[in-house]
């Protein structure tokens, strides 16, 4: 590049671990290009001590944090992400007034992702925004996201689906971009480890075994607690009958989670063993070893098709998405998840049958999609700053 050629400023936001890892190959990519100039703005889990501090992992990848603004209160109140909300708006407003972004980078349906498409807008700064037009039934993210996408001038779609479902509420085709899920990436340039090398990360002695996600609904809120009961019941009834074990990553910091970690705590579960946040090699690893997801986790629909794994997702969380043929979804009933779990592990049918499925979430190449679509755009064209809101 020409020392006259004036580099584009990208500013990354991010607020929790799994956030972060669909960000990480896309600013990997910039990062790597002389035509970027790549910051990133941390906030919410990624500052707290209980979520392990993540934050650090960012420092140890390379990127630059040029701000921090703490969000999470580590409470259920139901005002936390409100709150959460107006802290960004405040501190995004200063950020952005210093750094002077060419573009706000962010990602689905968090507060972070409405607060940067908030101030994006009024700062007359470009927003581009990642995961657009994926509905997620029954949570408050899901209004949350469509805001976004309405906010926001750019948009890197994680299916062809989703790039429609934005068309038909309006959107330009020309801002839209089909990249598929950029969290593929990761998986596809992560190196194998055996189960050995796996086990000695953890420290724990793994043979068969499940992976267990599992995060509040805020629809459901009040039974949080009763339904991550019945879960950790059935997950320690299924794994006491057939030897195996539970590895539990814990829940993001929404309310209900405090609440749903306490549940653990008060009985016996000795064949789950719970686990913070994990080094990416680490998780990656740990879930293609795995027998199953358990939970209802965005990546049983996003990323495990790509792991050829089957899903038990148990309740409501994730309805609506688009389903590879990996996922069953299963009431709050103790007898109908262990079922559910028995077919997807013991199975050895449906197992090959989930090993031929494609994945319509992309094949890994998310980075090198992203980046051919944005070299090809003019942020000095007044055009992306001018947005006809209206179903046409």
């Amino acid at each position: 590049m020409s020392k006259f050629t004036k580099k584009i400023n990208i500013l990354a936001i991010t607020g929790i671990r799994s956030e972060y890892d669909i960000l990480f190959p896309i600013i990997k990519a910039l990062d790597s290009d002389e035509s970027y100039n790549v910051k990133l703005l941390v906030s919410g889990a990624h500052l707290s001590e209980n979520q392990g501090y993540t934050y650090k992992k960012i420092v140890e990848d390379g990127f630059k944090i040029c701000d921090r603004i703490h969000t999470l209160l580590d409470t259920d109140s139901i005002s936390q992400r409100s709150l959460a909300v107006s802290m960004l708006i405040s501190g995004l407003n200063n950020a952005i007034l210093r750094e002077k972004p060419d573009v706000i980078l962010v990602v689905g349906d968090r507060e972070e992702s409405i607060a940067a498409a908030i101030v994006g807008n009024y700062s007359s700064t470009l927003v581009a925004h990642i995961g657009g037009g994926d509905p997620v039934w029954g949570n408050s993210d899901d209004p949350i996201r469509m805001a976004v996408s309405k906010l926001s001038h750019i948009h890197l779609t994680t299916s062809k689906k989703y790039a429609d479902n934005l068309i038909s509420l309006g959107e330009d085709i020309w801002r839209i971009c089909n990249i598929g899920t950029p969290g593929l990436d990761n998986i596809m340039n992560e190196p194998p480890m055996t189960l050995t090398e796996v086990n000695n990360g953890l420290g724990i002695s793994l043979a068969k075994y499940i992976v267990f996600i599992k995060h509040p609904l805020s629809s459901e809120l009040i039974d949080a607690p009763k339904q991550m009961r019945i879960s950790l019941d059935a997950i320690q009834g299924y794994c006491t009958k057939h030897n195996f074990k539970c590895v539990w990553i814990k829940s993001n910091g929404d309310p209900g989670s405090v609440k749903m970690s306490k549940t653990f705590e008060q009985e016996k579960y000795d064949k789950i063993h719970p686990m913070n946040s994990l080094p990416r090699n680490l998780f990656v690893n740990l879930m293609r070893h795995s027998y199953a997801l358990v939970g209802n986790s965005s990546m049983g629909i996003l990323e495990a098709p790509t792991y050829k794994i089957p899903v038990v997702n148990i309740g409501n969380r994730q309805q609506g998405r688009m389903n590879a043929g990996n996922v069953k979804f299963t009431k709050y009933s103790k007898i109908e998840i262990i079922k559910a779990i028995e077919n997807a592990c013991l199975n050895n049918a449906y197992r090959d049958e989930i090993n031929r499925i494609v994945s319509p979430y992309g094949d890994g190449n998310s980075s090198i999609k992203f980046l051919n679509f944005f070299k090809k755009l003019d942020f000095d064209d007044n055009k992306w700053k001018i947005k006809a809101c209206l179903v046409k």
